[in-house]
């Protein structure tokens, strides 16, 4: 039975790309890019396909302005607006349904505090029995450190574990800690996988997955 679930923040349990993406084009017009310049669209495919990081340093170069002070400025606003942001459809259930198999959450997260408290916000920290955000300075996923040391500390049956992430490296990073892994791929922009156990388009096809295994 897979009732362990190691969950991803951003773009998985909320949605907070929208968030995401209007605080990079503040970030860069506060740095006197033409707003006509700026493709949201672009921005944000690099954010699914790789990462913000990837983000901010073609952003840099394709404009020819400083990556760290861009990565400042997107980093101020992301934590302002994404305040705003809430669970996707079906998160509280698929939550409360594996608690009642007798299942336990874990957040896996780049995301600080932030994530904890937007949990708590919409009552969905209480499913959840252990955290890894940035604050503990794990390394990035796909490393699987965070995953391994969650495991380890819950006493984890890998078999019985799966990591839910709407990107390539948070398949990579459960395919690494040898356990199954989801990609949460809501507009098909993921051409690249990693070769997830189980592909959805919304967090509500986990429950029959799940219902099965």
């Amino acid at each position: 039975m897979i009732n362990q679930l190691f969950w991803d923040f951003d773009g998985t349990l909320f949605d907070t790309y929208p968030m995401m993406i209007a605080a990079f084009k503040r970030a860069l017009l506060k740095m006197a890019i033409d707003e006509v310049a700026i493709d949201e669209h672009d921005i944000y495919v690099t954010m699914r396909q790789h990462d913000v990081g990837t983000a901010i340093q073609k952003a840099a170069a394709f404009y020819g302005i400083d990556e760290q002070t861009l990565r400042r400025l997107n980093k101020k606003y992301q934590v302002e607006m994404v305040e705003a942001a809430k669970p996707f459809d079906g998160v509280a259930e698929v939550l409360a349904f594996v608690k009642k198999m007798s299942g336990s959450h874990y957040l896996l997260t780049h995301r600080d505090n932030q994530a904890k408290r937007l949990l708590q916000k919409f009552d969905l920290l209480k499913y959840f029995s252990d955290f890894v955000t940035s604050d503990q300075e794990f390394p990035r996923k796909p490393n699987p450190a965070s995953i391994n040391w969650l495991i380890e500390k819950n006493h984890v049956d890998r078999s019985s574990a799966i990591m839910i992430g709407d990107r390539k490296l948070d398949v990579q990073a459960g395919n690494h800690a040898n356990v199954a892994s989801c990609l949460f791929d809501p507009d098909g922009l993921i051409v690249e996988t990693g070769n997830p156990d189980i592909k959805i388009t919304e967090v509500k096809e986990l429950i029959p997955w799940l219902s099965k295994r």
